[in-house]
C-alpha cells in the first residue's frame, strides 16, 4: 500500500490533474480572443460615431498595451523565481476590470473608449500572466499551448459569427460589447476551481541576451507588428478596395477560422520543420496575402488571402522561440519572446494610426508589408555568423 501511494503521488506531481490547468486555460481563452475580434468591434464603434478612423488604431494599441503590461508582470515574476499566489482574488479583480471596461465602452466615446480598452487589456493580461505560469510548470507545455490556441480560435470564430450575423445587425455596437460582458460574467464561474497558488519554478536565465538574440527578438516584434497593423484596419481596407461590408465581415470570420488550422498544423509539424524555414515561409505567405487583399476584385480570392493571413498569424509564433534559442542557447533571449510578441501587437497599430488618419486605411496594408520585410531582414541578420542549426519547435 505504501509503495502504491508513493507511485500515485509521484504521478500526480509529474502530471498535474486536469483541474490544475483547465480553469486557467478557460480564463485565458476568454481573455485572449479579443485581439481576433478587434476589426469587427472597433469598426462597429467607428460606424456608431464613437471612434474616428485614427482612434481605431489607438484603441487597439491601448488594449494590446494593457495585455503587454500583464505579460511584463509574468516575465518579471518568472525572472525572480517567485510563486504565483492569491490567484483567485487576482483573477476575480481582473475579470471585474474587464466587465467594467466592456460595459463602459457601450456608453462612452473617443478618448474614454481608448482608456477603457487599456483597462480591458490589463485585466486580460493578468489572466494571461497566470496562464503563462501554468504553462511554465506543465510537463507538456506544447500540448497545453495547442489546446489553448485552438480553443481560443474556435471561440473567436463563434463570437465573430454571432456578432456579425446576429448581434450587430439587431443591437449594434452595444449588443456586441454586451456579449463580451456576458462572456466576462461566465468567466467568473471558473474562479472556484482555480488553484490559488502555483509551485515556484526553477531558476530562470538572467541578464540580457546576446546581440543575435536581440536582433531575432526585434524580428519577432516586426512580424507581429505587420500582422496587427493590417488586422485592426482590415474592414476599412477591404471597403476601400470595393468590397461591401458583409463580404468584408466574412473575411474576418474566415481569417479567424484559418487560425485554428494554423495552430493545429504548427503542433503537428513542430518536431519536423525547422524554425527559420517555417518563419520565412510564413512571411512569404503573409506578404502575398496582403498584396491580394489590396487588389480588390474577386471575393473568392480576397477570402482566400484573408484565410492565409489568419493561418500564418497563428502558425509562425510557435517557431519563434526555437529560432531565438538557436542563436542564444543560454535561454536569456527565450525569456523575452513573449514580451517581443506582445510588443509587436502594440507597435503595429500604434505606428499605423497616424498614417491611416493622414492617408486613409489603405496605408495600413503598406505598413504591414514594410513590417514583414523588416522581420525577414532582421531574421536573416540574426543568423549571420551562426553555424548552429535552427532546431524544430518543441513538440
Amino acid at each position: 500500500m505504501g509503495d502504491g501511494r508513493t507511485i500515485s503521488d509521484t504521478a500526480q506531481a509529474s502530471a498535474p490533474p486536469e483541474v490544475a490547468w483547465l480553469p486557467f486555460v478557460l480564463l485565458g481563452i476568454g481573455a485572449g480572443c479579443i485581439s481576433a475580434l478587434q476589426p469587427l468591434l472597433l469598426e462597429l464603434l467607428r460606424a456608431a460615431g464613437k471612434l474616428d478612423i485614427g482612434q481605431i488604431g489607438l484603441a487597439a494599441t491601448a488594449e494590446a498595451a494593457g495585455m503587454n503590461e500583464g505579460a511584463a508582470i509574468a516575465s518579471t515574476l518568472a525572472a525572480l523565481c517567485l510563486p504565483l499566489t492569491r490567484l483567485k482574488a487576482k483573477a476575480g479583480l481582473a475579470i471585474a476590470a474587464m466587465l467594467i471596461a466592456n460595459g463602459g465602452t457601450t456608453v462612452t466615446e473617443g478618448v474614454a473608449i481608448v482608456a477603457l480598452r487599456f483597462v480591458n487589456g490589463a485585466g486580460a493580461g493578468v489572466l494571461l500572466w497566470a496562464l503563462i505560469g501554468v504553462f511554465s510548470r506543465a510537463v507538456q507545455p506544447a500540448r497545453l499551448f495547442a489546446i489553448y490556441v485552438t480553443a481560443q480560435s474556435v471561440l473567436a470564430l463563434a463570437l465573430s459569427q454571432a456578432i456579425g450575423e446576429v448581434i450587430a445587425p439587431a443591437f449594434g455596437q452595444g449588443g456586441a460589447y454586451g456579449l463580451l460582458v456576458a462572456m466576462n460574467v461566465a468567466m467568473l464561474f471558473a474562479l472556484p476551481w482555480l488553484t490559488d497558488a502555483l509551485p515556484g519554478a526553477g531558476h530562470a536565465a538572467r541578464g540580457l541576451p546576446g546581440g543575435r538574440a536581440i536582433v531575432a527578438l526585434f524580428a519577432i516584434s516586426a512580424f507581429l507588428a505587420g500582422i496587427m497593423s493590417l488586422w485592426v484596419y482590415l474592414l476599412p481596407v477591404l471597403r476601400g478596395v470595393g468590397f461591401d461590408a458583409r463580404t468584408a465581415g466574412h473575411a474576418v470570420s474566415i481569417g479567424i477560422a484559418a487560425q485554428i488550422a494554423g495552430g493545429l498544423l504548427a503542433a503537428i509539424l513542430a518536431p519536423r520543420l525547422g524554425a527559420t524555414a517555417a518563419w520565412v515561409v510564413g512571411i512569404a505567405i503573409a506578404g502575398a496575402a496582403v498584396l491580394l487583399l489590396m487588389q480588390g476584385g474577386s471575393s473568392a480570392l480576397m477570402l482566400t488571402a484573408a484565410a492565409a493571413f489568419g493561418f500564418v498569424w497563428i502558425f509562425v509564433p510557435p517557431f519563434q522561440m526555437p529560432a531565438v534559442l538557436a542563436v542564444d542557447p543560454s535561454g536569456r533571449g527565450a525569456m523575452l519572446v513573449g514580451t517581443a510578441q506582445l510588443g509587436g501587437t502594440v507597435i503595429g497599430p500604434l505606428a499605423a494610426a497616424p498614417l491611416v488618419e493622414r492617408h486613409g486605411a489603405g496605408v495600413a496594408a503598406t505598413a504591414a508589408l514594410a513590417w514583414l520585410a523588416l522581420s525577414l531582414v532582421l531574421l536573416v541578420g540574426s543568423r549571420l555568423g551562426s553555424v548552429r542549426p535552427v532546431p524544430a519547435a518543441a513538440g
